[in-house]
């Protein structure tokens, strides 16, 4: 499995999101009210999920304005996410991604997530969104190359937190292949699948960047795969789209599709680089631009 470095929440951060006291979140985490992990010295452990989880249960439970980011000055994000600014989130994200202000992308991106915000709209109203107009000033060359590769990497990092070392949601029994190109620097569009998946149960591997994917015939039965899904942007930042890359992002994509055809295996194309691909674009079936799209065919 592609494991990540879990971020936990301590149970002060917590009961500042929440608005009560520690006492009364001891209180909540002994009757189950909010889960919790317990290390072995006694130590009360959350993670964003175990937030999200409890809003879902208490619909009527009032959410702090403070969200435990009034340290940060962050105020203003989260009444954006109250009110479901997506625009404006979008644009905050951008600038501070520019600025490799990684507290702020945190922020945005935890805080729209802790408070309940599906994750297909999240990457869809917010993180997409503020990724193009990252693109559109490096089209505009306000952006250097470097400069927009760091913004992407720093966006990335903070989707990655939305995963867990298992499915999000209920196990369905599955397990999907998220595949990464050798050449496709950042990830953010697989990374954004991976959370996709896993929150609809799937137990999820990801190649990763510079993935060379070996024998893949091998990987899929021994990881007993049932689903791969291709993730391909057409940015600039975006290596595998480029020169000679092209070609051998075609070559790849044909090969594995042949592979996961033989084993019935089934195949999802994501992203606007299928474009790019027309021989692969009319022989795949199940594609998508959005993120709500793919949880829809998942």
């Amino acid at each position: 499995m592609y494991y990540i470095s879990m971020k936990y929440l301590n149970s002060k951060e917590v009961s500042d999101i929440l608005g009560v006291n520690i006492s009364t979140l001891k209180r909540w985490t002994d009757n189950g009210t909010i889960n919790c992990h317990k290390t072995p010295g006694g130590h009360r452990k959350f993670t964003m999920q175990n937030v999200r989880e409890y809003y879902k249960s208490n619909k009527r439970a009032t959410k702090s304005t403070d969200v435990s980011l009034a340290k940060f000055e962050h105020k203003k994000i989260y009444e954006l996410i109250k009110k479901a600014s997506y625009s404006e989130l979008s644009y905050k994200l951008a600038d501070a991604s520019i600025e490799s202000d990684e507290t702020t992308v945190k922020t945005i991106i935890s805080g729209s997530y802790m408070n309940n915000i599906d994750v297909e709209t999240l990457f869809d109203k917010i993180i997409d969104p503020g990724s193009m107009i990252v693109e559109k000033a490096l089209h505009e060359q306000y952006l250097s190359h470097a400069e927009a590769f760091i913004s992407r990497k720093i966006i990335t990092r903070a989707t990655e937190a939305l995963n867990d070392n298992k499915p999000n949601g209920s196990f369905n029994g599955k397990s999907a292949l998220c595949v990464n190109f050798e050449d496709n620097l950042p990830d953010l569009g697989v990374v954004m699948s991976e959370v996709i998946l896993r929150h609809k149960g799937y137990n999820v591997y990801n190649t990763g960047s510079h993935a060379e994917l070996g024998d893949l015939n091998k990987v899929i039965k021994n990881k007993k795969i049932d689903l791969i899904v291709f993730y391909l942007c057409n940015m600039q930042c975006c290596m595998s789209v480029v020169g000679d890359n092209i070609a051998k992002t075609a070559d790849q994509v044909s090969s594995i599709f042949k592979t996961a055809s033989d084993l019935n295996v089934e195949v999802i194309f994501g992203g606007l680089g299928i474009e790019l691909l027309p021989d692969i674009s009319n022989t795949i079936d199940k594609t998508f631009v959005t993120f709500k799209e793919l949880n829809k065919l998942v």
